[in-house]
This record gives structure tokens, C-alpha cells and sequence, in this order.
């Protein structure tokens, strides 16, 4: 379509055109767009490698996005004796603090201390002090004893607008994305790859990439991309469901870290307005895009928390909504889910294909500069950069919007109007979004791009003038913007507190 709002530069913007991909041979091509394929992306392309990014959903539509919203060393690590996991995590805290402060702010942890299971005070004030020490520098403050509890500090931040800044930082720099776009099969010659055949999963259409270099970024698809180019390999990942209440606001200042009869660390966390309590970590089988909570997975969670804070009373039937994302464990076949660890692993397979297994959301920076090692040195006679993301910060999301909102408003002032009194986002975000941030689809726009299907109207109240502007900017039919909102009302419905 054409824009009534002004020129654009699209080398500028994180703008889907599929021609791009069938344009060139990149030294690159990543199928996943989740935080691990777009930190591979933006740190590929400060280095100066052609570099094209396919996500079959949306960026962040899965793990990436039903994360505890932490970046943090994890303190649980401590026990299974991972003291170089958690020093790599808390530094990779403190670079993130450092290049996006607006997405990522610091928060105080309560640990209460009850009685002396399953961890007595001396065990807690022994792993807190590790913990500052193994920070170094990077300590947000040191940890302290209030009455009854322990006080130490992590940082909370925003998975998917961090994805999406990420990926908007990559394609700043060169890289090519789309969301919505899946690998069907793979292009092979002489048992290695050389390319790759894609969907469009909004047209059906089919793109041909052709790249020197390929990694699988899929999280829990690793394996099923794997299995494209042949069906009978050995699985590399283990799949953990992991699942979140979004509650209403309990009066919490601090998020609070308990540990439940089983010795399983979970946590309730102040956010936006709500509270985030969470998470699970049991085997999953299923196809990762249709992990739900279970009744047996929320009844553990308010069970466990009433038991250790009754005065809290929480109740199923004030659960607003929930969300469930499956972690791509390295494969441990004799360790319980919570005891596998988060570290992770690369696996090549004889066709040349990179798999990332594993990992933390905290550690993305530090995974994709392994990769992005590992893939320059497939090209001995080239110099390449190094690696720059732990100094080039991630601009704000606001930078450049507000000007480009305002000119969407000087021409049309009905979108200044909110799309509803619950959220701050107006008729020009909407629009700004599907121009600039590749939302093609209310969930992309409402989920993701706004996040306001958390919070308590779960977006409904938004979602007929969302539409509108939605089908305004990309084109759609009146039949396509009624399908949407039926698909959203859909997914909506399907992340509700399960019955007992």
C-alpha cells in the first residue's frame, strides 16, 4: 500500500519485504526470532556479515516472550554448584542495566525466611553473600537481613519489547527479517546446506534464501528444524514447560522469591500494576505452541504460595490470565527438569547446521557472540569487527516514534484518540507499529508489540478499534479483519484459568 503519512526510508526500518531474501547469497541465515536469533543478528551485523533472520510466528511469540520478565544471575544456580553460570549471568545483568536501562530496571527480592525448611537462614546468608561477591562490581546493592527476611536486588525487565528493540538495533544494521515465515525444507548440495525454502504464513507464498552459513535459533523447534533435513536425528533438546498467573495487584513493593514443599524456587513479582507469579518446570512433549496451564500446574502454585504466605488468600477465580513457554533444555535425560542446567550448548550437524540448545534470557548477549565467533571463522579470508552489542546501546523504543507520531497526527488528528481509557496507546501507535515494528496481527499488535492483553481487559476493550487501524495500514479485508478479531478472542479465551 502507500503510506499517506510521508516519506520512509525503509533501509531504516524493521519493514517486511520478502524480496530481500531471494536478492543475494548472506553470510547468514537464522531461523528463529526470539531473543537468542535476534542477539545472533544484531551482534552478526555490527560485525559486518549479510545476515537474513526467519521467524515462523511472531518475534517473541514463544519462549521469548512467557519468560518470569527477570534478568537476573539466578541465586537457585548456587546450589547445583554453576558458580560460572551465575557470575556470566550477573555480568551479562549488569551489560544489559548499562545498554537498555528503559528496558531493563532493577528490583528488590524478599527472601522469607520461615522456620528452617527447606533452607535454613544460614544457608541463605551464605548463598546471598556468594552471590554479591560473584557480581562484583556489577552489585546493585549489596544484600541485607530485614525482619524475617532477606533483601537482595535482581532487575526486571520487558521480553518482547527487548526482542523487538533487538531486532530493530540488527536490521538497523544491515540484517534482513521477517516474522511469519517458515522453513519448510531444506536446500542441500553435496550433504551440506546451501539454502533454504520458506512460507509465507500470511500469503502461502514460497521464497527461496540461498546463505553460506545457517543457525537454528528455534528454542523448543531446535529439533523439529533439525529434523527437516533429517527425520531421524537424535533430539538435542529437552523441553520444560514453565507456566505464570497474572494476578491482580496484592500491595507488593518487592518481589518475593519462595521455595515450595518440593524445594522448587518460584516467584511473585510487582508488574504493571498485577502480579506475575510463577514459574513451573515439568517435561513437556507436546508441540510447544500449544503449552498450556494445566489445572495441576496453577492448583501448585496458589497452593504453594498460600501455604507459605496465608494472609495472601489467593483464589483461582481472581486469575486474570495465564501463560505458559516451553525452555529448550539441553538434553539430560536423568536430572528432574529444575535440577538440568540452563547453560547451553551449540550443536553442529554433519550438513553444517548451527544449533543453539539451551541457555538463559539473561545470557543472550554472551550466546550470540559464541555464535557470531564460530561463524566468522568459517571465513578465514575475511576481517570482521569484533563483537560491539556489550557497548552499543539499544536505542529507546520512543526514539524517532514520537516525531513520526506526530506526523501521522498532523495528517489525520483522529489518531491521537487512545484505543481505549485502560492503556496509554493510541490510534498512531497502532499505526507506527505495523509500519515500523512488522506487527502483522492484532496478537502481534496487542500481545507483544503493546502488551496490554496481560492486564486486566486483556486487550478487548482495544481490540474493535485496533482492528480498524490494523486493517487500515495493512490492507486487509473487511472478512480478514472480522477473521482476526475472531483468532484473537480465541487466543484470548485459551490462555484463562483453567477449570479444577
Amino acid at each position: 500500500m502507500v503510506w499517506p503519512f510521508g516519506p520512509r526510508d525503509d533501509a531504516l526500518l524493521m519493514v517486511r519485504d520478502l524480496s530481500r531474501f531471494s536478492n543475494c547469497c548472506f553470510d547468514l541465515f537464522i531461523v528463529g526470532g526470539g531473543i537468542v536469533g535476534a542477539g545472533i543478528a544484531w551482534d552478526a551485523a555490527q560485525r559486518g556479515l549479510s545476515c537474513a533472520l526467519a521467524e515462523q510466528g511472531d518475534f517473541a511469540g514463544g519462549t521469548s516472550s512467557k519468560t518470569t520478565k527477570l534478568i537476573h544471575g539466578g541465586l537457585r544456580y548456587l546450589e547445583q554448584l554453576d558458580l560460572k553460570l551465575v557470575r556470566e549471568s550477573l555480568r551479562e545483568r549488569q551489560t544489559l542495566l548499562k545498554i537498555a536501562p528503559h528496558l531493563v530496571k532493577p528490583l528488590p527480592f524478599l527472601i522469607p525466611v520461615i522456620g528452617r525448611r527447606p533452607r535454613p537462614a544460614w544457608q541463605l546468608r551464605a548463598g546471598l553473600f556468594l552471590y554479591d561477591l560473584l557480581a562484583g562490581q556489577g552489585v546493585i546493592a549489596p544484600h541485607r537481613f530485614l525482619k524475617g527476611a532477606f533483601l537482595y536486588h535482581d532487575a526486571q525487565m520487558d521480553d518482547a519489547r527487548m526482542v523487538i528493540g533487538v531486532l530493530l538495533a540488527a536490521c538497523g544494521a544491515g540484517a534482513v527479517a521477517a516474522n511469519h515465515l517458515q522453513v519448510i525444507r531444506w536446500i542441500e548440495e553435496q550433504g551440506r546446506l546451501t539454502g533454504a525454502e520458506l512460507e509465507d504464513r500470511l500469503s502461502g507464498r514460497r521464497h527461496t534464501v540461498r546463505a553460506r552459513s545457517f543457525v537454528n535459533a528455534a528454542g523448543p523447534w531446535v529439533d523439529a528444524v533439525r529434523r527437516l533435513a533429517d527425520p531421524a536425528v537424535k533430539p538435542v533438546v529437552r523441553p520444560s514447560k514453565g507456566i505464570h498467573l497474572v494476578y491482580p495487584d496484592i500491595g507488593l513493593k518487592e518481589a518475593v522469591l519462595l521455595s515450595a514443599e518440593d524445594r522448587r524456587i518460584f516467584f511473585l513479582i510487582p508488574w504493571n500494576g498485577l502480579t506475575l507469579i510463577g514459574t513451573t518446570d515439568t517435561d513437556y512433549s507436546g508441540d510447544p505452541g500449544e503449552a498450556r496451564a494445566e489445572p495441576d500446574d496453577v492448583e501448585y502454585l496458589l497452593r504453594e504460595t498460600n501455604r507459605l504466605l496465608p494472609h495472601l488468600a489467593l483464589r483461582r477465580d481472581r486469575v486474570i490470565t495465564t501463560f505458559a513457554g516451553v525452555r529448550p533444555l539441553a538434553a539430560e535425560e536423568s536430572k528432574r527438569p529444575s535440577a538440568v542446567s540452563r547453560r547451553h550448548r551449540l550443536h553442529r550437524d554433519p550438513n553444517g547446521l548451527i544449533s543453539v540448545v539451551g541457555g538463559k534470557f539473561t545470557t543472550f548477549r554472551k550466546m550470540a557472540e559464541e555464535v557470531v565467533d564460530l561463524i566468522c571463522a568459517e571465513f578465514p579470508g575475511r576481517r570482521f569487527a569484533p563483537c560491539r552489542t556489550g557497548n552499543s546501546p539499544l536505542a529507546p523504543l520512543t526514539a524517532g516514534r514520537s516525531e513520526e507520531i506526530k506526523r501521522f497526527i498532523q495528517a489525520d488528528p483522529a489518531l491521537a484518540e487512545p484505543l481505549c481509557p485502560h492503556h496509554p496507546f493510541t490510534h498512531a501507535d497502532v499505526i507506527h507499529a505495523a509500519r515500523e515494528e512488522m506487527a502483522m496481527t492484532l496478537s502481534d499488535l496487542l500481545f507483544r508489540r503493546f502488551g496490554i492483553s496481560w492486564s486486566a481487559c486483556q486487550g478487548l476493550d482495544a481490540l474493535e478499534p485496533a482492528a480498524r487501524r490494523m486493517a487500515e495500514a495493512l490492507g486487509w479485508s473487511d472478512s480478514e479483519r472480522l477473521r482476526q478479531i475472531a483468532l484473537f478472542r480465541d487466543e484470548v479465551a485459551a490462555l484463562k484459568c483453567p477449570l479444577a
